[in-house]
């Protein structure tokens, strides 16, 4: 899984794009040195519209950008265990799918024709 240290550029000026039009009071939330971070790796080539934010024509990484400044600096302590519970199961379908998918008792049985 990425993490906001390694995404790419763009999503850096999207994501600073749409955290700079939050209230303030939560812009407040995020430490400055991770806006700095933000600034310090965006493509200031990149242009970032309203109509592009409007309709979510916006990277993947921006996505994942927005996620983890909000879970981490915004969302309340309600929100974070909500957000914590739901990673949890999302994980436990990851790894059910990925046993049924590898089964380790299976592993050695022969594909019947």
């Amino acid at each position: 899984m990425k993490d906001l240290y390694h995404l790419h550029p763009k999503a850096y000026t999207e994501g600073y794009q749409i955290l700079d039009m939050l209230p303030q009071e939560n812009k407040d939330k995020i430490p400055e040195k991770i806006w700095d971070f933000i600034k310090k790796n965006m493509d200031v080539n990149h242009e970032v519209t309203f109509e592009d934010i409007y309709k979510n024509n916006l990277l993947e990484d921006t996505n994942i950008l927005l996620a983890i400044v909000y879970k981490q600096y915004i969302a309340t302590e309600e929100e974070k265990k909500i957000i914590k519970a739901k990673e949890k199961s999302v994980e436990r379908r990851k790894q059910k799918e990925a046993y049924e998918k590898y089964n380790p008792n299976d592993i050695f049985k022969k594909e019947k024709k």
